[in-house]
């Protein structure tokens, strides 16, 4: 019912405004959906706690460090380069004056990007994000070739 009710209200107050509001009331949905949605759990006794031995730092401790550049240069680089992308493609596909689709692409890459990293930072497995940013740099590549060509 909301979602209908949103886009009538977008389009009673026009097609720029209504796109900006629409989207805004859209990210304070999801933010309010995410912060119900909390769950906060006890901490996890380690296993040294219960033994009585020290548990290490993570400064001490031998792990991957790498991961962590790795996932930031990825939630900077990668995710940049997939908005940029499918901005470009949306630029190119969306119909309408050349000012509008412009205008669409400079409010979707922002949003992309921010949902982007966010996907980036969240997920544990880092593989199917970058999987993800890859397939659609991938397909709005196509798609801007393909207008090119055409």
């Amino acid at each position: 019912m909301l979602i209908p009710a949103a886009g009538l209200f977008a389009f009673w107050l026009g097609f720029v405004v209504g796109l900006a509001a629409l989207l805004m009331a859209f990210s304070l949905c999801a933010m309010v959906a995410v912060k119900f949605g909390e769950e906060r759990r006890p901490a996890r006794l380690a296993k040294s706690r219960v033994r009585g031995e020290k548990e290490l730092d993570p400064a001490e401790r031998r792990g991957a460090r790498w991961r962590g550049w790795a996932r930031g240069a990825a939630a900077l680089l990668l995710t940049a380069i997939a908005a940029n992308a499918i901005g470009a493609g949306v630029a190119g596909m969306v119909p309408g004056a050349q000012a509008d689709r412009f205008a669409t692409a400079v409010v979707v890459v922002p949003l992309l990007w921010a949902c982007l990293v966010i996907w980036m930072l969240s997920d544990r497995v880092m593989l199917r994000p970058v999987l993800g940013m890859t397939g659609a740099s991938v397909i709005a590549g196509a798609a801007i070739a393909w207008t090119l060509l055409s």
